[in-house]
Order: structure tokens, then C-alpha cells, then sequence
């Protein structure tokens, strides 16, 4: 799968979550990114591509969008991450990254829904989703095999 065709399916997976709460006159959705630290170029990128889909979308931070960024990879672990970030109250969760991004989000949450960007583990023999046509529970998204060697090539999520 090319890079751009990974950007626009995760930015479309994302959407549909938005799309049924949009509905609400003057609600702001809250999405809860869990991913890298933004100490690397890549992950800066993509977090900035993914805001870009959604602000072409519609979604505009500080009018009808709140965006957390929450850190996996820190000192006190992944699973107190998490939690940590489904205590801001997210109407949508976005888990990027190697399997324990998903992992620790799947832990904390069992109601709100997840898009994922799985990076070398597949999450259908893993039992996070049933079928990726047809995933069931609150979770689904993409995933890869391969490195994320190099940042965005445009700004399309």
C-alpha cells in the first residue's frame, strides 16, 4: 500500500465516527490521538496531515474540534497513557503506531469508538477486529507492514 493511499483511508476511517455526532448544532468533538512522541519528524507529519483531512472536512480546531495528543512512549508506560487520555473524554480515539498503541487504548476503553493505524502486527489474526470489511465492537482502521521512513509527501491525511 502506498503512503498516500494509507493517508486517505485512515483520514476516511476517521471521519465516520465524526460524521454521525457532526449533526449536533455547536458540539465539539474531541478526538484523542495515541501515538509516538511528536519528538520525530514522521510522527509530527502525519498528526498534522491527519488535523489537515479533518480541517478540509469540516472540523476546525477551537471551533467544532478539540485534538489531544497523548504519547505512548513515556516513562510511566503505555497502559497509564492511555488511561490518562481517556480521562480528557474523547468522542473518538486514534491509535498509530506498533501493536501496544492499540493495545493500551483497547485496555482503557471499551465504549468509545477507535480508529487504528496498525505498523507491523495485524490486528485481524490478533482478535482486535472480526473482519476488516466488517470489524464489529468499536474498533477498526488500517494497517501496514513497513517503516514510517518519511513524513507526508503533501498534507492530505
Amino acid at each position: 500500500m502506498k503512503r498516500r493511499d494509507f493517508i486517505t483511508l485512515l483520514g476516511g476511517a476517521a471521519e465516520w465516527p465524526l460524521a454521525a455526532r457532526a449533526q449536533q448544532a455547536g458540539k465539539v468533538i474531541r478526538i484523542g490521538f495515541f501515538g509516538p512522541a511528536l519528538t520525530d519528524p514522521v510522527p509530527i507529519a502525519y498528526y498534522q496531515a491527519f488535523l489537515a483531512e479533518l480541517r478540509e472536512s469540516g472540523f476546525v480546531e477551537g471551533q467544532n474540534l478539540t485534538s489531544v495528543y497523548q504519547p505512548f512512549d513515556e516513562p510511566r508506560g503505555p497502559f497509564a497513557a492511555a488511561a490518562e487520555l481517556i480521562r480528557t473524554q474523547p468522542d473518538l480515539l486514534v491509535a498509530v503506531g506498533p501493536e501496544i498503541s492499540l493495545q493500551a487504548i483497547v485496555a482503557a476503553s471499551l465504549a468509545v469508538p477507535i480508529v487504528f493505524a496498525a505498523v507491523n502486527y495485524d490486528p485481524l489474526a490478533r482478535g482486535y477486529v472480526a473482519s476488516l470489511a466488517r470489524p464489529g465492537g468499536n474498533v477498526t482502521g488500517v494497517f501496514f507492514f513497513g517503516r514510517w521512513n518519511s513524513p507526508p509527501s503533501n498534507s492530505k491525511f
